[in-house]
């Protein structure tokens, strides 16, 4: 029995169409994993926008910047503040370094637990320490000062805790002695430039508005009053306890009101004798009296009201002795030697 086979056709084929028709499969596989998902195989899809620069692979840490150490303490280098350091006052190999850097600064041992027993054992000068880098700022004993803390810390370093104290306490003290100095310069400075301005303004208002007779001139008392107020604090300035030159409002505001006291002290004063509520006020051998009062009596009168500013408030509790509520009337001398 004879199979009937039939003719193969043949196709002629060549290489390059094998080819393409290849790389089309290849293609249309690709895309239709493409649209199943497309992040993969599309490496734009797949690597987020960086701005179009060039990501590296692997992930690099940052170092970290290395602490500083004994041995970098050295003049003319930052130290762990950022601060140049300008002078060195004291090192101990492995131990601590003492030195400046806009105010004196420890640097402590590099091991962590001799570090924090030296910073423990620091802490009863510390809030000295404070005080006098505050106190030294802008003073021209400020190296002289720095000097001494350092000293000071480095007796509390080596384990000297009442030499330490007792050195930071001289500096404290040097510095607020020459701080109530300044203070008390700047108190006279700003009070006689303020008595300056107020002579000014009573002249100024005395030829706007004159006052007559001299019994009633009160712009002259008052400038009389402002001397005397300018001539007392001069004299009471060195034992007069003011605020210290950082204080510069306490000692503008003392100074003023000291002087304004004097002006209406006088101007008051003035005004008791020329009402006949104080009828005499003798001074040494002298007896003022309402009607006797002349321009220079008035003048006598104003500087002692600016000068002592208790005396006005002395005169009313004399002739008030019962306050508010007395009625005495009786007249009142007052002695002033």
């Amino acid at each position: 029995m004879t199979d009937n086979i039939p003719d193969r056709t043949v196709v002629p084929f060549t290489v390059a169409e094998g080819t393409k028709e290849g790389l089309a499969a290849e293609d249309g596989q690709t895309r239709s994993a493409l649209e199943q998902n497309p992040s993969e195989g599309d490496p734009i899809a797949s690597t987020p926008d960086r701005g179009g620069e060039p990501q590296p692979t692997g992930s690099k840490k940052e170092e970290a910047p290395l602490a500083l150490t004994l041995k970098d303490i050295k003049v003319g280098k930052n130290d762990g503040r950022g601060f140049q350091i300008t002078r060195i006052y004291a090192v101990q190999s492995d131990e601590y370094a003492i030195y400046q850097a806009g105010e004196v600064m420890v640097h402590f041992a590099d091991d962590q637990g001799k570090a924090q027993a030296q910073r423990k054992a620091m802490l009863p000068v510390s809030s000295a320490r404070a005080e006098v880098n505050a106190l030294a700022q802008g003073l021209p004993c400020r190296e002289i000062c720095d000097r001494q803390l350092a000293y000071a810390l480095q007796l509390a370093l080596d384990g000297d805790m009442d030499g330490a104290k007792e050195t930071v306490t001289a500096a404290k003290a040097l510095l607020l002695a020459k701080r109530a100095a300044r203070g008390r310069f700047q108190y006279l400075k700003w009070s006689y430039g303020t008595a300056a301005v107020l002579i000014g303004l009573l002249f100024v208002a005395s030829g706007f508005y004159p006052l007559q007779p001299a019994s009633s001139d009160l712009w002259l008392a008052a400038k009389a009053g402002l001397v005397g107020a300018a001539f007392s604090i001069a004299l009471a300035i060195r034992g007069r306890t003011v605020a210290l030159d950082t204080d510069l409002l306490d000692n503008v505001t003392d100074g003023t009101l000291r002087l304004l006291i004097g002006v209406i002290s006088a101007g008051v004063l003035l005004l008791l004798f020329a009402s006949g509520i104080v009828p005499s006020l003798k001074i040494g051998e002298a007896d003022f009296k309402p009607g006797t009062l002349t321009w220079e009596m008035v003048l006598v009168i104003g500087f002692v009201g600016g000068f002592l500013e208790r005396l006005v408030p002395d005169l009313l509790e004399k002739k008030n002795p019962q306050g508010n509520g007395g009625n005495s009337t009786a007249g009142a001398t007052v002695p002033i030697h």
